[in-house]
């Protein structure tokens, strides 16, 4: 059980390694122009995801606002204390959504400089630590809608089970009630036999009589 534990948390630190490489740095175009750049990619996650989820994130450095013309987020002077400790940050972001993923950009500014893993480490590894956890946030809230979506599917197909179990039970219903005919019916049958044979006789005593009368018609005269 413990060489399981060491080998559960071994997988779970090579995890969150990997995680931290799929952080992305390049200059990507912006409102203040061509600017270095974080960037992660969310598979399954759309634009509104990723901006509800980093909007919580860096509320606690400061208030963000948004440029609707440049279709971006920025705050200023803001308090990002894992990335810059006390000294104050202007930061940037932009969400595109592509095919099956969707992608946010994270520039900081540290004042006259854009934060690069060349000249600034210490800040820039602060950074990938962010977009790391962000990136775990929002692949969490992702799938908490698969898992909302997928007990929907659950329900439904409970739903529809119960129904085929309802008609299963109205069939063997209609079997009882027809089986109920089947017996009247084959005792209608049998009395129906009956009455064929009573009435069979009636018919034989009438044409007797029928027969009688007809010599006494045929007689009238001849005496």
């Amino acid at each position: 059980m413990k060489k399981f534990g060491i080998l559960f948390f071994s997988f779970f630190i090579f995890s969150y390694y990997s995680l931290a490489q799929n952080v992305a740095e390049k200059k990507v175009s912006m409102s203040l122009g061509a600017q270095n750049a974080y960037s992660v990619d969310v598979e399954g996650a759309s634009k509104k995801i990723l901006e509800e989820v980093f909007k919580k994130m860096v509320k606690e450095f400061g208030k963000l606002q948004e440029n609707k013309k440049a279709r971006e987020f920025f705050m200023m002077a803001g308090k990002a204390g894992r990335i810059n400790g006390s000294s104050p940050v202007d930061i940037y972001a932009k969400f595109e959504e592509g095919k099956g993923m969707a992608t946010t950009y994270f520039w900081v500014d540290l004042g006259g400089a854009f934060v690069n893993s060349q000249e600034h480490q210490k800040q820039s590894d602060g950074i990938k630590t962010f977009m790391k956890d962000y990136y775990i946030e929002c692949r969490r809230v992702v799938v908490q809608e698969e898992l909302k979506d997928e007990e929907k599917n659950l329900e439904k197909l409970e739903k529809e089970l119960t129904k085929l179990k309802k008609k299963n039970e109205d069939y063997h219903e209609d079997i009882e009630k027809a089986k109920e005919k089947i017996k009247e019916a084959e005792k209608n049958i049998e009395q129906n036999v009956v009455d064929q044979e009573n009435k069979t006789k009636e018919i034989d005593g009438q044409k007797n009589v029928v027969g009688e009368v007809t010599k006494k018609l045929n007689n009238l005269g001849k005496d």
